[in-house]
Formats: C-alpha cells, structure tokens, sequence
C-alpha cells in the first residue's frame, strides 16, 4: 500500500499533479492525519493548509496553489 498526494485544478477538476508519500514516513502520516482506526487510511482525504505545507517538507514538491484542490489517496 502506497499514500498519494493529488492536486487538481479547483476550476476545470483536472489532475495537475501526483506525488508519492514515502514510505519512511507512514507513522507520521498516520500522525499528521489524526487517523484513529486502521480503516481510516484507506478513505480519500481532503488536506487542510497545515497538512499539505508538513506534505511539502517530506516530499520536497510544491502542491498548494491558490485554484488547487489537494487530496491524500491510498492505492495498492
């Protein structure tokens, strides 16, 4: 299992851009997230502001954009 970061256009919904989350910081996502059972990281996650600049730092890509949407996904 593998986290991914999406980025989408706020406007026209297209997929701008997609990152992977690595995986030597699945414990801290865990954090980050405030997931409570072990389901809850295979939902789809809307990010806030806070989450998406700490996504940032571990994955060194700029994501937040004034017309972005960012979003957490679990794909296997």
């Amino acid at each position: 299992m593998k986290h991914v970061i999406e980025v989408f256009d706020r406007q026209t919904e297209d997929l701008l851009l997609t990152v992977e989350v690595p995986a030597s910081r699945r414990k801290d996502l865990r954090v980050l997230m405030n997931w409570q059972q072990p389901d809850d990281e295979f939902d789809g996650h809307d990010l806030s502001p806070e989450q998406v600049k700490v996504l940032e730092d571990w994955t060194g890509k700029s994501l937040m954009g004034a017309n972005n949407i960012v979003q957490l996904v679990c794909t296997e």
